[in-house]
């Protein structure tokens, strides 16, 4: 939960800097994100569930989870709102991205590999890119 908590954080910073330069924009990485979450949720969710057979336990930590992107949101509203220019949301995004980037290459995908699904875990990943991209595109 920690871990997506601190992956949820930068997220709700690039939505937030997407969406105040271009709203369309804005919504489309929204759409994205909240698709994304939706196994984020399960993933933390079930465990707990599992763990204690509370449901409602489950779901608060699923939700306290996502609050980390509404948080990220609000601290750069807070801390950039006065430095909004086009290349501060170029430069925060380029950050945000590389730090996703680096967290699903360094930690998700060597972690996932560990269960001996390198096919899955490859076909997922070629999924991934190309819903993102498809998403992009349309939006």
């Amino acid at each position: 939960m920690i871990a997506l908590m601190i992956h949820n954080f930068p997220e709700g910073i690039a939505t937030f800097m997407t969406a105040y330069s271009d709203l369309s924009m804005g919504i489309s990485l929204g759409i994205a994100i909240m698709l994304h979450n939706i196994p984020e949720g399960i993933s933390i969710s079930v465990p707990i569930y599992y763990s204690t057979g509370s449901k409602s336990r489950g779901l608060f930590y699923s939700f306290v989870s996502g609050l980390a992107e509404p948080l990220g949101a609000l601290m750069a509203f807070i801390v950039l709102k006065r430095f909004i220019s086009d290349s501060l949301i170029s430069i925060v995004l380029i950050l945000v991205a590389g730090i996703m980037v680096s967290l699903a290459i360094e930690e998700m995908l060597p972690e996932a590999n560990k269960y001996q699904k390198h096919k899955e875990n490859l076909f997922g990943l070629v999924l991934g890119l190309i819903l993102v991209l498809v998403n992009v595109l349309l939006f």
